[in-house]
């Protein structure tokens, strides 16, 4: 137990200059956010943690007040100093992510205080092994919500008994565009909601066309242009491009080739001549034309971004990378469809909310559901480079500059926005991570071409 003491009280002594009965707080709800303490459990008295955190017993009264307030624990005695965790009040808001950018964006939502105080934060990666069953394995209190980028939703929803459906009041009342929402329609229910959309655009500096005086890339430009300008860009001894091939890449290329990328079961449409042709395509992109200084060598793609570092011309990216290319690029930052002259298509990302397991009581799931898909919220979500909010009220020039979206790039967004709905997704976790996999390998060239086209058949 000595050890343990010191231990917290080095912590606390560590940490920033606060209020000791509020650290004493922080700590205490880590250890039920991360499981330590169970639902139900009783804690320990206020002798002993007063013990534990080398604070008087006055302190930890005022920190478990703070806990009582925010609905964390309740006092079965007030007499007492046996406190239990409450298990009908206290909804987890659970973030699964593929990278650190869903992480950042929920804790700046909680740290602006956008979301109910009773919401706790836990942050999962589903790359890692052993997250689903994490998930299934712990408690589930009061509202249990799993935020993911929609490329996991159906994986996900194949996990028997892990999520529950939801009436079609929420998405009612919050306006959501219907388009967007019947992906996740399933006999009369939802089984997610879409929380924001992020479909597929060419970003580029204008400041590197007009150095080296290249037409920029206005409203119609295609795929296929691309392999032009690389071998320009080669010429001229710069980097054409800050691309590297996702889902995302081959479901935009495949759709304005005539076809999905997913079947209707979740498989890739890999006996499709399309599916090679494309996965082609983006080699010679990469690799014949070298339009990206990437090999091997230099590894680990999420660590270089050559288009922030204002190295390249253009990136092929979602919606969700505007906030961060502009706050780098600022007013050389624009934008353009690509393909240009299509309006509409298939959005292959965003992010989703999905209900876990069957709660007694609906009503906090839902209203934490209304919170994300505020006003406000979605707002936010759009201002720190989530995706274009899902509400239709939301879909408009004034809504979008009041976004502090420049003027000059509200149309592409609009166009983007106008006739979407969501692509097909794959089935199954292991699935998606496997094609993953050879996706990364083929942006670093770790695999021969023809020996990756085999192996993606052989999914």
């Amino acid at each position: 137990m000595n050890g343990k003491t010191n231990e917290n009280q080095r912590i606390l002594t560590n940490a920033a200059p606060t209020a000791l009965h509020r650290r004493i707080a922080e700590s205490l709800t880590g250890q039920v956010t991360n499981g330590q303490l169970k639902p139900g459990q009783k804690l320990p008295s206020e002798r002993y943690i007063a013990h534990q955190f080398g604070a008087s017993r006055a302190t930890v009264r005022t920190a478990l007040q703070h806990l009582e307030q925010s609905g964390l624990i309740t006092r079965r005695d007030r007499r007492s100093a046996v406190i239990a965790i409450r298990r009908d009040i206290t909804p987890h808001l659970r973030i699964a992510c593929s990278s650190g950018r869903i992480v950042n964006i929920f804790r700046r939502l909680s740290e602006m205080q956008i979301l109910p105080p009773r919401c706790q934060l836990q942050l999962l990666d589903l790359q890692q092994s052993g997250v689903i069953g994490q998930i299934l394995t712990q408690p589930v209190c009061g509202a249990d919500i799993l935020i993911c980028e929609q490329e996991y939703v159906r994986c996900l929803r194949n996990q028997p008994d892990l999520f529950y459906p939801l009436s079609k009041n929420v998405p009612a009342e919050a306006e959501l565009k219907e388009t967007l929402l019947k992906s996740f329609a399933e006999n009369g229910q939802y089984i997610a909601i879409p929380l924001s959309a992020s479909p597929m655009l060419l970003y580029y500096n204008k400041a590197v066309f007009r150095d080296h005086k290249m037409r920029m890339p206005y409203g119609a430009w295609q795929w296929d242009q691309l392999m032009q300008f690389a071998q320009r860009f080669a010429g001229e001894g710069i980097y054409g491009f800050q691309f590297r091939p996702t889902f995302s890449h081959m479901a935009d290329l495949m759709s304005h080739r005539g076809c999905e990328l997913y079947q209707n079961d979740g498989r890739i449409a890999v006996a499709s001549p399309v599916f090679e042709d494309t996965l082609r395509f983006i080699h010679n992109l990469l690799y014949v034309n070298k339009i990206s200084p990437v090999s091997p060598v230099r590894t680990k793609a999420d660590q270089i971004n050559l288009f922030a570092q204002r190295r390249c011309a253009m990136a092929v990216d979602g919606f969700d990378m505007f906030g961060h290319y502009h706050q780098t690029l600022g007013d050389d930052l624009a934008v353009t469809v690509l393909p240009g002259e299509t309006i509409g298509g298939s959005i292959t990302s965003g992010l989703v909310a999905l209900v876990m397991a069957v709660p007694e009581n609906l009503q906090p799931i839902e209203d934490l559901l209304r919170t994300l898909l505020s006003t406000s919220t979605q707002q936010t979500l759009a201002q720190i480079g989530a995706g274009l909010p899902t509400r239709n009220g939301m879909l408009n020039h004034d809504s979008l500059e009041t976004m502090n979206f420049p003027a000059r790039i509200v149309d592409t967004f609009l166009s983007q926005a106008g006739n979407f709905q969501y692509a097909n997704q794959p089935s199954s976790l292991d699935y998606k991570t496997a094609a993953e996999n050879l996706f990364l390998e083929l942006w670093l060239r770790l695999d021969k071409l023809d020996s990756i086209c085999q192996r993606f058949r052989q999914l």
